[in-house]
């Protein structure tokens, strides 16, 4: 069992400085996205997919697979070939993503589907799902294949699941949770039980490692979308709000409903699924920074962060789960 150390909050740390255990492994990762982008030989379809695949992502799901595989001396080059995996599949969801999401702007570049075109957009999710297939098949794991395909299933029916508001607040937050734990958090817990299995890891600690990657997910979700409303747009990369003006209830909003006696006009009309106007966006953030909606979102947040460091007592001791640890901090504590 792992030293008691991390079940204390650790004190945050830079993410660069995180992950430089793995940064050997970041640099294979990153030489792996560049031959998907080379290999796809069509100039246009090149053009797309670097911009993709380019190197403004924080790479969490590739570094988490990393740092485990480190932990169990698994060999360094099926660990990049699993790691790039996940984040092709992260990649791929995304641009799916700002299409349905009819978002403009991705990492503070335009998406896909606005600077190309939606047919463009999702022809190249397309064809970034069968590179993620290519990257897991080659390392000759049905077992990993069966998880990804799971995973995929998981995610697509969670956007099939469209938080609403009838005056339940508690039936409101457990939709939230479902989505986000099929959009964000089955994704990182991927990369945790595919990495389990290179690894050959013992059952009980398998389990262990998912927990910390969905726990760790949820907790990096809710943060992000309480940045969506406390953060700052120059060091989020996207603009405050734009889950205000799409309509949607993320956890801070749920909050507010919950415990105003009144809504507000504007927070009423997105409790009834209505998007907001730029004005109203920036009149609903007033609100909810006011209210005790973005503090309770944040300890909902540090609850799921508690739960990943509980996870981590239960695996052995190793530098590279304590770098775990810090990405957990790093989670619930980060400006983007």
């Amino acid at each position: 069992m792992r030293s008691s150390v991390v079940t204390d909050r650790r004190p945050p740390r830079d993410l660069a400085d995180i992950l430089a255990p793995v940064q050997a492994g970041q640099a294979q990762v990153e030489a792996e996205l560049d031959r998907c982008v080379a290999d796809s030989q069509l100039p246009m379809l090149q053009g797309v997919l670097a911009s993709v695949l380019g190197g403004s992502g924080k790479r969490l799901r590739p570094a988490i697979a990393l740092l485990i595989g480190q932990a169990y001396g698994v060999d360094r080059e099926e660990v990049v070939l699993l790691a790039a995996g996940t984040e092709v599949l992260h990649s791929a969801t995304l641009v799916h993503d700002d299409i349905v999401d009819e978002a403009d702007s991705r990492r503070g570049q335009p998406s896909v589907h606005a600077a190309w075109s939606t047919k463009v957009a999702v022809l190249a999710g397309d064809y970034l799902f069968a590179s993620a297939a290519d990257l897991v098949a080659r390392l000759n794991r049905p077992k990993i294949v069966r998880q990804f395909a799971d995973t995929i299933h998981v995610m697509s029916r969670s956007e099939f699941v469209f938080p609403s508001f009838n005056g339940d607040a508690e039936a409101t937050r457990r939709q939230y949770l479902e989505k986000i734990g099929g959009k964000t958090a089955a994704l990182i817990a991927l990369a945790c039980d595919a990495t389990a299995v290179l690894a050959d890891a013992p059952d009980d600690e398998a389990e262990a490692l998912h927990d910390v990657g969905w726990s760790l997910g949820m907790a990096f979700q809710v943060t992000d979308d309480v940045l969506d409303i406390a953060g700052v747009a120059q060091e989020t990369g996207k603009p405050v709000g734009g889950d205000l003006r799409a309509g949607l209830l993320t956890l801070p909003v749920v909050e507010y409903l919950d415990a105003a006696a009144a809504p507000t006009p504007v927070m009423q009309r997105l409790a009834d699924g209505e998007g907001l106007s730029e004005a109203e966006a920036a009149e609903a953030i007033e609100t909810l920074r006011a209210s005790g909606a973005v503090d309770a979102a944040r300890t909902v947040a540090e609850g799921y962060a508690d739960r990943a460091r509980a996870a981590l007592t239960r695996l052995p001791p190793d530098p590279a789960f304590d770098a775990l640890a810090d990405l957990v901090t790093y989670a619930t504590d980060r400006h983007t």
